[in-house]
């Protein structure tokens, strides 16, 4: 079995190390091979070769409950969300006799965990990675092209009428792709066998596949919060905004839990990030040989972020109307509820300053404006 990585981004980067990284610490333990991850709100989903994992995070006790068991031979390699249903590619694998019979695309319905799963797509080839935008799905398969050699191609399918179309015939070669993720109209894919994020614009008449990122270290998994994105990137986690032609800033790492190489003597290097969620205020990671799931309050977030500068630019609110003064250029305001999903965004200036909040639930919401984080209560 095999995992691929793919990122889509406006610019290209290079990065550098920042120092603020915070240590991961352990959050659950004992589950088996954890590796890609969604949410939904505070609910964090974990994908295992075998099980479904169900983790709510607003728990002061929490447990990863297994919602969902792959059939006999078959073996979960990515995972994506829509509503409430969970698409699942799994791998039909002969263990016994080493050999692959292509894999297949499940719908999973979170609301009704004891039906079986519907199969929607099969095929012959290996699927690594998948992401779904309205009712499509953008998945990255395996098509081999001569013995032991392959191209990463990626497909789509609509869930209604699973015939899939070609949308990239060669991506990479002899590479995995190891997880996908939708920025606006923007498919990211992460690829870290060549150390590279690529993508492109769904909606283009002609599809072209641009080099976003490269130099990076041993990137996996995606993970797009409003304008930023968080990716896996070996034992770090770096952030950046979407939309400018910044560095990552490293705001995780995991240097305790370590994994063998198989040497003799055995020795051990830091356990790599597998995949990345961002819940509120905490970053959530999988260790996949550790059965681990490790946390991290997010530097960009934390306390501290909140209360800087704020002689320069404040927010209050009335029960209609956010208001933010102090500005001196136009900024992009983006505001999300606490478990970080992104509410509505508008370009505040000077003179316009304000954001109609009537239609909001009572309760705590986040507005980011550049580099500055607020929270206010409605």
């Amino acid at each position: 079995m095999t995992k691929k990585l793919l990122f889509t981004l406006l610019s290209f980067a290079l990065f550098s190390i920042s120092y603020s990284q915070q240590e991961a610490t352990d959050y659950i333990s004992g589950l088996d091979d954890p590796s890609a991850m969604i949410n939904k709100g505070n609910i964090l989903y974990v994908q295992g070769s075998k099980n479904l994992y169900e983790i709510n995070t607003a728990s002061g006790s929490p447990t990863a409950n297994v919602i969902y068991t792959a059939a006999a031979n078959f073996y979960m390699t990515n995972l994506t969300i829509s509503g409430n249903i969970i698409y699942i590619s799994e791998e039909n694998y002969d263990e016994v006799n080493n050999t692959s019979s292509g894999c297949r695309i499940v719908a999973f319905d979170i609301n009704n965990p004891g039906a079986p799963v519907n199969v929607i797509y099969t095929t012959p080839n290996y699927v690594s990675a998948l992401a779904i935008t309205g009712s499509t799905i953008y998945f990255a398969s395996e098509a081999e092209i001569a013995h032991d050699d392959y191209v990463v191609q990626i497909l789509k399918i609509d869930v209604n009428n699973p015939i899939a179309t070609v949308v990239v015939n060669n991506l990479a070669e002899d590479v995995e792709a190891s997880d996908m993720a939708f920025y606006s109209n923007n498919l990211m894919i992460s690829v870290g066998g060549v150390q590279k994020v690529f993508g492109f614009d769904i909606t283009d008449p002609v599809i072209t596949v641009t080099e976003y990122m490269k130099n990076l270290g041993f990137n996996k998994g995606l993970f797009v919060n409003g304008n930023n994105v968080f990716i896996a990137d070996g034992n770090r986690i770096g952030t950046k905004p979407l939309n400018l032609s910044t560095p990552l800033t490293f705001v995780a790492q995991n240097t305790t839990y370590k994994d063998p190489i198989n040497t003799t003597p055995i020795s051990f290097f830091n356990a790599n990030f597998r995949d990345v969620v961002l819940i509120g205020d905490k970053l959530f990671m999988t260790l996949l040989n550790q059965g681990k799931v490790v946390t991290v309050q997010d530097a960009t977030l934390s306390k501290d972020k909140f209360n800087q500068d704020l002689k320069a630019v404040s927010v209050s609110n009335s029960k209609t109307t956010l208001t933010v003064t102090g500005l001196e250029n136009n900024s992009q305001a983006g505001i999300y509820n606490i478990s970080g999903q992104l509410i509505t965004s508008k370009e505040l200036s000077a003179n316009e300053n304000s954001i109609d909040i009537s239609s909001y639930s009572h309760g705590v919401y986040i507005i980011k404006l550049g580099n500055k984080s607020f929270k206010f209560i409605k």
